[in-house]
């Protein structure tokens, strides 16, 4: 054997081999709680962070707790028996960058406090989640959890969908849950690499889309009238990505009726669009869906509208929550275009105990 060739070979099996080593000591291949932390999963951690460069405070420094099961919640810490209310989603559900006091779901369980109810709301959102992140969560998360019970499932969601588009027909995400037990379900699951990528890639995308936390002057923001999105993107969510964001949902209303749980779905709301007295004022930069497909903030709210439409199909009118097309939210309510200050999310926590109160959820 020449010397280059076995030179080569044996470089490629010392590769190899770290490449096991490595996946063996931190992929989640015989550990759970590898496998949860690949997956976003914070479990029993404390930190503090100082937010003085995303909203204005007197408190800058604000305390971000997650308990032994991965949870957020003052009241039910370490409790999850005392869960009425799970609430899931991403980056709004999760709220990082907010005190454990302040996060909409602390201004709900007050609220029901307040009105003289004893309902226990724990947060399950994981920052960069979109719907396929929480139906992981169902898979591999939620059953881990001994006593978790909750009445009501909220699923906040929709944004983290809204950047999922795929216009390469060979690809069939829905093929891909239903095949959840293959080779490569399992690969993704639990593999420390992929998991890596996907962060990086996921980062990357945070980046481009602007969904990262940081803080926005909204009056260097211009607003326009005039709607703007690319027919073939409109083409591409009918034909593809709500079939598929249909089923990721159907998926999640059988986990919940599974744990006899109820179900209920709120969309989200953003400052790419105001509105006012029925009248649509969305930003005027035109941005890009795979570096091709163009959308002004009027556009965004169309789709985004069509992935909320999707919901209502699967889920029906009396569990959905629609605070995407409420007209009260301001800048003070948000430091970037999706995330809320305290102000923004304690007028959320209070529309959704009013919405939940309207639907006949509040006993």
């Amino acid at each position: 054997m020449p010397k280059k060739l076995k030179l080569i070979l044996i470089n490629i099996s010392i590769l190899l081999i770290g490449i096991l080593l490595i996946e063996l000591c931190f992929g989640g291949w015989f550990s759970n709680s590898n496998q949860l932390s690949n997956l976003g999963i914070i479990k029993d951690a404390k930190f503090e962070f100082d937010v003085s460069h995303l909203y204005n405070t007197d408190t800058p420094t604000v305390t971000y707790t997650r308990d032994k099961y991965g949870l957020r919640g003052v009241s039910t810490y370490n409790q999850p028996e005392k869960i009425n209310i799970l609430t899931v989603g991403g980056s709004t559900t999760d709220q990082r960058y907010l005190d454990d006091s302040q996060t909409w779901q602390e201004i709900l369980e007050k609220t029901y406090r307040d009105n003289g109810k004893e309902i226990y709301v724990s947060n399950a959102g994981v920052d960069g989640q979109s719907t396929y992140g929480h139906l992981k969560s169902t898979e591999i998360w939620f059953p881990k959890i001994e006593k978790l019970q909750p009445e009501i499932i909220l699923f906040y969601v929709g944004i983290n969908d809204f950047y999922r588009v795929n216009s390469d027909s060979k690809y069939d995400d829905i093929q891909e849950l239903e095949n959840s037990g293959g080779f490569m379900s399992q690969l993704k699951d639990k593999s420390v690499l992929y998991n890596v990528y996907r962060k990086l890639k996921g980062m990357q995308k945070a980046t481009k889309f602007e969904v990262g936390h940081r803080k926005i002057d909204f009056s260097r923001v211009s607003y326009t009238k005039n709607e703007y999105v690319s027919e073939k993107l409109l083409e591409i969510y009918d034909e593809k990505n709500l079939k598929a964001f249909k089923a990721r949902i159907q998926k999640l209303i059988a986990y919940s009726k599974s744990i006899n749980a109820t179900p209920i779905f709120i969309t989200q709301p953003t400052l790419h669009y105001r509105i006012r007295n029925g009248v649509v004022y969305g930003t005027g930069a035109t941005k890009y869906l795979e570096d091709t497909y163009g959308y002004n903030g009027i556009g965004y709210l169309k789709l985004l509208n069509k992935l909320n439409a999707a919901m209502k199909e699967v889920a029906g009118l009396k569990h959905i929550i629609d605070l995407t097309n409420d007209e009260e939210w301001n800048a003070i309510d948000f430091y970037d275009y999706y995330h809320n200050t305290p102000t923004g999310a304690k007028k959320l926590g209070a529309k959704i105990y009013q919405k939940l109160n309207e639907l006949g959820f509040v006993k």
